[in-house]
């Protein structure tokens, strides 16, 4: 008899560490995603930018993507100075910003959904 409430205290124990558990997790995830919207509105001076220069191939017409002002086409030559795009990225969130390293120009898209280049 003297076996019965000790497997039960020792189930109740278990559950009790699972609701703990189930308790801290929730909570810590809900910080976690609290921390990185805050991070990804308001970037402070610690997030490492990262600035990479590439080159986008095109497979529809062979050649490079090239930033020609507000102009934006893939017949560019490789290693062509307009062809050569600069990527700036930021630790928290998604964003990245490719310009064109001649041209000072940033790849954006305008109200009908064509892709410019603005400064």
């Amino acid at each position: 008899m003297s076996l019965l409430p000790s497997r039960f205290i020792y189930v109740c124990l278990h559950f009790l560490v699972l609701y703990f558990q189930l308790q801290e997790s929730q909570q810590s995830s809900a910080d976690f995603r609290f921390y990185i919207e805050n991070h990804t509105r308001n970037p402070d001076d610690l997030s490492r930018k990262q600035v990479r220069i590439y080159q986008l191939y095109s497979r529809t017409t062979g050649k490079h993507v090239q930033i020609l002002g507000k102009k934006i086409n893939a017949n560019g030559d490789d290693g062509g100075k307009y062809a050569l795009l600069v990527v700036e990225t930021e630790t928290f969130g998604s964003h990245i910003r490719i310009k064109g390293k001649e041209s000072e120009h940033y790849i954006c898209m305008n109200e009908k959904g064509k892709i410019v280049g603005r400064v």
